[in-house]
């Protein structure tokens, strides 16, 4: 099928949505995902109560007995009495087991450890309570079991049970938070209830939320499935033993799956539509071997990155076709997944019509903050693994607050202290339309093996934080000459391992390409493109180049650019693609 010649300009996403389809074998119908999925609830509390039974009973028992003859109303008098009786018995009988399931069972003269699931279902009414309804501290209730019920477990135990029963505090808005200076030993448990809708967190400052966005209504059962399944996937698909987490898990560079994302939608912008699906079709091939062997990384990627970028890129039709595949192929391997219920959740959004780019981004970003929030709470975990979770959310959070603006250097303006020239504001808001910020992402990754290399340099982490902002000081190229400098003395000295080395002045140099794009020095921000791509393979180059032939051919010489163009159509990295399609397809 020749893409290039019958893709038709108005064709839009529908065409790109029939060239995925027919490069990589996907469904992209609107098949219920359900089917694939088993139904488990996902809260521990249940829907239907005998009072509500009751009431419905009465009503029926007037409805029909209303049409009958005088003799009727006798009996009907007489229903009403035994009906309503039973609904007040009904009413105080249920009253009386929640009031049993709340005080839990009798104290147990011995210590009771809690090994095993069933061990803990006497106190999950008890612990539903506590936790949930009434929002007391994890600390305060084991000190209170062990008090009161002489049930003596560790806070990991605890928190590994609450993601079996589906125990999320994000679930819940705005419940008030028991003293908890008496909450340990006082005895008497309050039953007040709040509503159940979902809000962005804002726990941690540094990357805290305004966004408007609530998902009520509906949609917030697929918010609440996302956002347990991100306990529950911490808590019961990683090995949370201390010397499993004091491994570096972040790797240098993000995971090829990512790349082939990012270089297919490259690719597609660029109307190169045949190599753009043959790339997409080897990235969905990926995703079955990221599954496999589950990490956070691998997690984080496939939940919130590489959606993050196909939302990005404007892509809603395939971010659909993905979020569908990858519910499916969980589901079908692993059964009932936390990969899968995050898909899901996503489906079904879908599914309620709910489309619209900025709910999703807003979707996307509160599951990003939670997950950073559950991997700050485990005990034990690397503090470069939390800050790579936090960064992440900054970095969704970023994207969501330049989609709203429509002015993602405003900030460049106002430190100058005097008002922008509109036409310079104007090309760069048009030049960010086209770049896709999740190169930011990607070079995070980059950023976290500098502090893995080079941990503990002040001058390297302060450049770091100016360029992840794109707020470049007056001193920035400079600066980071120097250290671009240092770092190649290193090396010579041989103090700095060649690897790391190349990856690290690979950086430096984006840093400084990056720049001279931003304050439009286009002669000096080519000769660093051009010493970036000399550094670059496979689909790192693709992607550098495809950037560099745009701001090329926008800002420089049109002849360079299509030179680039030829250079990057002629490598041999398209057939090591068609080569691993084929392997990964047999």
């Amino acid at each position: 099928m020749d893409l290039d010649g019958s893709a038709s300009p108005d064709g839009g996403h529908k065409a790109l949505l029939a060239a995925t389809k027919d490069l990589t074998g996907l469904a992209l119908d609107g098949e219920d995902v359900k089917v694939f999925i088993k139904e488990e609830t996902t809260s521990p509390v249940s829907h239907t109560s005998k009072p509500s039974q009751v009431s419905s009973l009465k009503f029926k028992s007037k409805a029909t007995l209303r049409t009958a003859g005088s003799h009727g109303n006798n009996q009907t008098g007489a229903s009403r009495h035994h009906i309503s009786k039973s609904g007040k018995h009904g009413s105080k009988a249920a009253a009386a087991a929640k009031a049993a399931t709340l005080r839990g069972p009798h104290p147990s003269p011995h210590p009771i450890v809690p090994r095993r699931v069933e061990d803990w279902d006497p106190w999950k009414g008890l612990l539903h309570e506590l936790y949930i309804t009434q929002n007391r501290i994890l600390r305060d209730i084991i000190q209170l079991m062990e008090n009161n019920y002489n049930l003596k477990a560790t806070p990991k135990m605890y928190k590994n049970q609450f993601a079996r029963w589906g125990f999320f505090k994000y679930a819940v808005k705005r419940r008030p938070r028991h003293n908890s200076d008496d909450s340990a030993t006082d005895g008497k448990y309050d039953g007040n209830s709040s509503s159940t809708s979902i809000s962005p967190l804002s726990r941690h400052n540094s990357y805290s939320t305004s966004s408007p966005i609530l998902f009520g209504g509906d949609s917030s059962r697929a918010a609440q499935l996302g956002l347990t399944a991100i306990r529950r996937f911490l808590h019961g698909y990683i090995d949370l033993d201390i010397s499993n987490l004091q491994v570096e898990e972040v790797a240098g560079y993000i995971d090829p799956c990512y790349r082939y994302f990012k270089v297919s939608m490259d690719l597609f912008d660029l109307k190169e539509h045949t190599t753009g699906g043959e790339v997409l079709r080897l990235a969905f091939l990926q995703i079955e071997r990221k599954l496999d062997s589950p990490t956070m990384k691998s997690f984080s990627d496939l939940c919130f990155v590489v959606p993050h970028l196909l939302l990005e890129s404007g892509r809603l039709d395939i971010l659909k076709a993905y979020f569908r595949y990858l519910a499916r192929l969980t589901s079908v391997k692993f059964g009932n997944h936390p990969v899968s219920e995050i898909a899901a959740s996503f489906v079904e959004m879908f599914e309620e019509g709910s489309e619209n780019e900025e709910r999703l981004m807003g979707y996307i970003q509160l599951l990003s903050q939670a997950n950073a929030d559950v991997i700050e709470d485990i005990p034990g975990v690397l503090g470069r693994t939390r800050e790579w979770a936090r960064n992440q959310s900054l970095a969704c959070q970023q994207s969501e607050d330049r989609s709203r603006s429509g002015s993602p250097n405003s900030s460049t303006a106002s430190s100058k202290g005097s008002p922008p020239d509109m036409s310079v504001v104007l090309s760069v808001r048009e030049r960010d339309k086209k770049r896709h910020h999740m190169l930011r992402v990607e070079a995070q990754s980059v950023y976290w093996a500098q502090k893995l290399v080079m941990s503990g340099d002040p001058e390297s982490n302060a450049l770091a934080e100016q360029w992840l902002n794109k707020e470049f000081g007056h001193d920035f190229k400079p600066r980071v000459k120097a250290l671009l400098e240092r770092l190649r003395m290193m090396r010579d000295s041989g103090i700095f391992p060649e690897m790391y080395a190349k990856m690290m002045e690979c950086l430096f140099i984006g840093w400084l390409f990056d720049y001279c794009e931003h304050v439009e020095e286009w002669e000096e921000a080519f000769e660093w493109g051009r010493k970036g791509l000399a550094l670059s393979a496979n689909e790192q180059y693709v992607i550098w180049s495809i950037h560099l032939e745009g701001v090329m051919r926008e800002h420089g010489s049109v002849l360079e650019a299509d030179a680039l163009k030829r250079k990057r159509q002629e490598m041999d990295w398209m057939e090591q693609v068609r080569a691993q399609v084929d392997k990964l397809t047999l």
